[in-house]
């Protein structure tokens, strides 16, 4: 026993010094990606109007839903549906490299924690019961008033959410904030892999990869997903994906030859994306609408999804990459109102849906109504929060005044104590 216990400390602190001297390479970065600042700020803009339009369409699940229903929104929807989170994702991975490149071993897995779980503990705690209120009074005749329900929330054993047991704990959920776990639970993963994706030889095949023709990359990254989506259950489909295109943003995050290619073929991705578009749309008309299809057309409308879903990532980055990589003077403040947009914006748009039904406004006001208030709101929440510094990290704000190494250490070791229990559940 003293043995084992002996070759797993020494195999603890190799892997530790390993991870270290990733963490601590020397190689510098290249400039300021302003093209992956712009997209994240849209890609994450774009969750308005897509959660917004799920009010409305007719065949797509959603926690509520309007009395508007209509399924011609989801034909516009499907052009975003493929890629937009596969488009964070990548973004994700892309902001990681850049992270681990000016952070030490120990800060990059104390900071990015708390920087993503105390906003998720937040958020499940005071910001999603919305969500959830809305959902059971309309599936379930809950016949309680808001505040009443919101006390009942914090029991975790109380009758009316018998039927409601999925959860970080019983019935408190992630909803739209499923991403902030995941992407803790993938950074974590991604840091056990590191030296493996920092091995020389690894590094030198992604660059090698990068100088091939845009067709050749495009086939190489399609292949994994492609081999995902045959082979994993398509209601849980979103947790590999998100993790694959994570790991693409982070390996390619630094290859500047990968982007000039994106950027000297904008114009026929564009015109692959239109065409893929309107396949997708026939395809879903045709295929995935039809009861009688047969499984070898479903599994080629799923092929088509999945090339369509890496279209349009390259197609962001490439678009991005020719005519948004330039800095703005309001960019950096809309890059710090992203986590807060992100996680107030869905329960805005359920809570408005929710509270507007009665008064019946129309298949065109209703949605003006939700998508304008929810923008409005969710930059006036940013506009207060920024402004106080002791409350900035519970919604992913940067706070605006440096804190000094102390200060440092005491909000670090407060965020910890705050995050653990979620820790816990998030790790059994």
């Amino acid at each position: 026993m003293l043995v084992m216990f002996k070759n797993l400390k020494s195999g603890f602190q190799f892997l530790l010094s390993t991870w270290q001297q990733v963490f601590s390479q020397t190689a510098t970065p290249p400039t300021r990606r302003y093209d992956l600042d712009w997209l994240r700020v849209l890609a994450f803009g774009l969750l308005i109007f897509y959660h917004s339009g799920m009010l409305y369409s007719q065949n797509w699940g959603f926690h509520f839903k309007s009395q508007y229903l209509s399924q011609c929104v989801e034909n516009a929807m499907l052009l975003l549906s493929p890629w937009r989170m596969a488009l964070i994702w990548f973004i994700s991975g892309a902001a990681l490299r850049f992270i681990v490149a000016r952070l030490s071993f120990s800060h990059f897995i104390i900071s990015r924690s708390i920087q993503i779980l105390l906003p998720l503990l937040v958020g499940v705690w005071l910001v999603v019961p919305v969500q959830l209120y809305a959902e059971m009074s309309q599936k379930s005749g809950l016949n309680l008033g808001f505040w009443r329900f919101y006390q009942a929330f914090f029991d975790l054993s109380h009758p009316i959410f018998a039927n409601n047991q999925a959860g970080i704990w019983p019935h408190v959920d992630v909803n739209h904030l499923w991403y902030l776990r995941s992407l803790w639970q993938f950074t974590l993963l991604l840091v056990l892999i590191l030296p493996l994706l920092h091995f020389s030889k690894v590094q030198a095949l992604i660059a090698r990869l990068c100088e091939l023709s845009p067709l050749i990359i495009f086939i190489v990254l399609l292949l994994p997903l492609c081999v995902l989506k045959l082979n994993w259950p398509s209601e849980t489909f979103r947790y590999p994906m998100g993790a694959l295109f994570l790991l693409y943003g982070y390996l390619l995050a630094w290859q500047s030859g990968f982007y000039s290619q994106l950027q000297r073929h904008w114009r026929a991705l564009l015109v692959m994306f239109v065409l893929g578009y309107v396949l997708v749309v026939l395809g879903y008309h045709f295929i995935w609408q039809d009861p009688k299809a047969s499984q070898w057309q479903t599994t080629s409308m799923d092929m088509l999804y999945t090339v369509q879903r890496l279209l349009g990532v390259m197609l962001m980055l490439a678009l991005a990459q020719r005519f948004l990589n330039r800095d703005h003077p309001m960019l950096s403040k809309l890059n710090g109102a992203v986590f807060p947009f992100y996680i107030l914006h869905q329960s805005m748009i359920i809570g408005l849906a929710f509270w507007l039904t009665p008064l019946q406004l129309g298949p065109l006001w209703e949605p003006v109504v939700i998508i304008s208030v929810t923008f409005m709101s969710c930059w006036l929440f940013y506009e207060i929060m920024r402004r106080r510094d002791i409350l900035c990290p519970l919604f992913g704000i940067k706070p605006r005044q440096e804190y000094s190494a102390k200060q440092r250490r005491v909000v670090s070791w407060i965020g910890l104590l705050l995050i653990s229990p979620l820790v816990v559940e998030l790790l059994t």
